[in-house]
């Protein structure tokens, strides 16, 4: 008896086998390896966190003053050295206000200065009278120096014959000492006079005169009119005005940021190795570099430089929690050949260690 003939399968017999077996292990795998590769790509968290270096200079006022004409808006392209304003520094009623200052402080110093050259005559002729005075009392004691020689002699020779008494002797010669004596000491306060006004020094009349007055009024009020002059902001470096600070007509102080230039691309990324740092990178080592947009950039690039020291973090490279405060060790990376990222973006990093 011949064996019967294999009943077919319907297709759709296989088709409902299909879907029950084998196709809900294939959904399974597809989901699973979703779920990895957007794990990977988009969820899972960075040890190495990063942002493109973003480039600012600041155009800054090195006076008080006021700003008087603006001549670029925001997001204008800039270059180096360009014109991007003007400052005032000072107005008229200040430098009219100053000079009076100036002009008043000046008068009050020439009327010192005069009233110190009264003074210095006045002491020059005293020292005169001194000296002239010194030298009548000199001649004084020196006549009266040779009475008390004279009567001394006379003393000297009634003592010898016995009519003077020793203590008219005694008082005879203490009057001629003190008489020479006197003598001596006028001589010696007439050099010291007569020194006193060879050295004495008046000051030159002309430097109080209201000539010289006059011409330091002017100096002054040239170097006040150089301050009302316009000061020209330039722009710094090349790039684009990010920050308007100040518009035309408001005043600002010294030190304080006008404008901000930011330029317009950048090619180092500053990453901080988040703690625990298991192991301390290196020049040698390299950074696997992703973006974080929706279209991944994934790109390698080497290791440039290394901080020594532990830094704050930015909280928003790390969470949208603002508050959240985290160190960590500061890498210099450059941005890969190739790559387009816009400065100040965020970037995660991923570092291949070398062999040690």
């Amino acid at each position: 008896m011949d064996p019967l003939p294999p009943i077919p399968t319907p297709a759709a017999q296989r088709w409902r086998e299909f879907r029950i077996q084998v196709l809900p292990l294939l959904v399974f795998l597809c989901i699973l390896l979703a779920v990895a590769l957007m794990w990977r790509n988009f969820v899972q968290p960075s040890g190495v966190v990063g942002q493109v270096e973003a480039i600012q200079a600041n155009v800054i006022s090195l006076q008080d003053g006021e700003v008087t004409k603006l001549l670029v808006s925001r997001f204008d392209t800039v270059v180096q050295d360009q014109e991007l304003g003007h400052v005032t520094t000072a107005d008229p009623d200040f430098i009219a206000k100053s000079l009076g200052r100036i002009r008043a402080d000046l008068k009050l110093l020439q009327a010192r200065m005069n009233l110190d050259e009264v003074r210095n005559d006045q002491s020059y002729e005293q020292l005169k009278m001194d000296l002239l005075g010194a030298k009548v009392d000199r001649e004084l004691a020196f006549h009266n120096m040779i009475v008390a020689s004279n009567q001394l002699r006379q003393t000297q020779s009634l003592f010898d014959g016995k009519i003077e008494s020793p203590l008219q002797l005694e008082i005879a010669k203490a009057t001629f000492e003190g008489y020479r004596s006197e003598m001596e000491n006028r001589g010696e306060f007439i050099k010291a006079l007569e020194k006193t006004l060879a050295d004495f020094q008046r000051p030159p009349e002309a430097t109080g005169s209201p000539s010289a007055v006059d011409e330091a009024i002017r100096a002054q009020e040239a170097e006040l009119q150089a301050t009302l002059k316009p000061t020209t902001l330039k722009a710094p470096i090349d790039g684009v005005v990010s920050i308007i600070y100040r518009r035309a007509g408001e005043k600002v102080v010294r030190g304080e940021p006008i404008l901000v230039i930011s330029a317009p691309d950048s090619n180092r990324i500053v990453g901080y190795v988040r703690q625990p740092v298991r192991l301390i990178p290196t020049t040698n080592d390299t950074v696997i570099v992703s973006t974080r947009n929706q279209k991944r950039q994934i790109a390698s690039a080497p290791i440039i430089k290394v901080g020594t020291q532990m830094e704050m973090i930015n909280p928003a490279l790390l969470s949208i929690d603002s508050n959240r405060v985290e160190f960590g060790l500061p890498i210099l990376v450059t941005v890969p050949a190739g790559m387009n990222v816009v400065p100040g973006e965020f970037v995660d990093l991923s570092i291949r260690y070398s062999k040690r």
